[in-house]
């Protein structure tokens, strides 16, 4: 299952008055990386969409470790992996110089434009193998 890496530096409208990354900005990050795995595996998410297949965000899970704060690079490995015919679950591990802040999975959803789920495309299945 291949990994791929995606740096984010934490803005200050992120965070709260104590400078800490707020807990809701954890979820934008994993969008991110997960867009950002996607496009280095040759998938671009606005092609899937024009094909008439939509991934929503159907589970969201964070087990948060250590606060991350204003102005820190972080790191988000992320992986995926098939769950099923029509869902894949993306894992992230955010660190911070090699330490562990939080780790997340995000389960999407394959379904068409009329909410209905559909399988992976045959084409792209082998990906989240």
């Amino acid at each position: 299952m291949p990994s791929q890496t995606h740096r984010i530096r934490v803005r200050y409208a992120e965070t709260d008055q104590m400078a800490v990354a707020h807990h809701s900005a954890y979820v934008a990050w994993f969008e991110e990386a997960r867009i950002a795995w996607m496009r280095s595996h040759g998938l671009s998410y606005r092609e899937i969409e024009t094909s008439g297949i939509m991934m929503p965000v159907i589970e969201v899970q964070i087990s948060y470790r250590r606060p991350a704060r204003f102005d820190d690079v972080l790191e988000l490995v992320t992986t995926a992996k098939a769950a099923g015919p029509s869902r894949v679950v993306f894992t992230s591990v955010v660190s911070r110089g090699g330490e562990p802040l939080a780790t997340g999975a995000v389960t999407v959803a394959a379904v068409d434009k009329a909410g209905k789920p559909v399988r992976i495309p045959a084409e792209i299945l082998p990906l989240f193998a």
